[in-house]
C-alpha cells in the first residue's frame, strides 16, 4: 500500500508539471525579454533585481525557488532552448 501511495504522489507530480508547464515556459520567455532589456540598460543582474518592485521581486522567488515548480521549470527551460537554438 505505501509504495501505491508513493507512485501516486509522484504521478501527481508529473502530471501537475504538465500542467504548468505552459506558465512556466510563458515565464522563461519573459525572463529573457527581461534579461535583453537588462543588457540594453547596462545593468548588472543585482542592480537590475534591486530597482525592481518588491512585488516583482517575490513574484520571480516564489516562481524560481518553490519546489512544487522545479519539474515544469526544467521541462520549460529545456523546451525553450531546444525552440530557440541558434
Amino acid at each position: 500500500m505505501g509504495s501505491k501511495v508513493i507512485l501516486g504522489i509522484i504521478l501527481a507530480y508529473i502530471l501537475l508539471s504538465f500542467i504548468l508547464l505552459p506558465i512556466q515556459y510563458r515565464y522563461i520567455k519573459e525572463l529573457k525579454e527581461m534579461d535583453k532589456e537588462r543588457k540594453a540598460l547596462g545593468l548588472s543582474q543585482n542592480e537590475y533585481y534591486e530597482k525592481m518592485s518588491f512585488e516583482n521581486e517575490q513574484l520571480h522567488f516564489n516562481a524560481q525557488g518553490n519546489p512544487l515548480f522545479i519539474g515544469a521549470n526544467i521541462l520549460a527551460t529545456l523546451l525553450y532552448k531546444w525552440r530557440h537554438k541558434k
